[in-house]
């Protein structure tokens, strides 16, 4: 068995055996997916925050300062 055999044999292991799981995931495992953030979608169903907002994609969207009560 190999050193990566056995890495993933004990991964799994403890994988198996854990009682929680926490996966963390960025905007890159979306992108390499094939995720779009702008085009056709994004224009046909957002167009009213283009109009509004001015975005230009819906990553950057997510950044927007939008004003919040106190």
């Amino acid at each position: 068995m190999s050193d990566f055999q056995k890495r993933i044999s004990e991964f799994k292991c403890l994988f198996n055996e854990a009682k929680y799981v926490l996966i963390g995931a960025g905007a890159g495992l979306s992108t390499a997916v094939g995720f779009e953030y702008s085009g056709e979608f994004f224009h046909k169903y957002f167009a009213d925050f283009i109009a509004k907002y001015h975005f230009t994609d819906m990553y950057s969207a997510g950044f927007y300062p939008f004003e919040t009560e106190e």
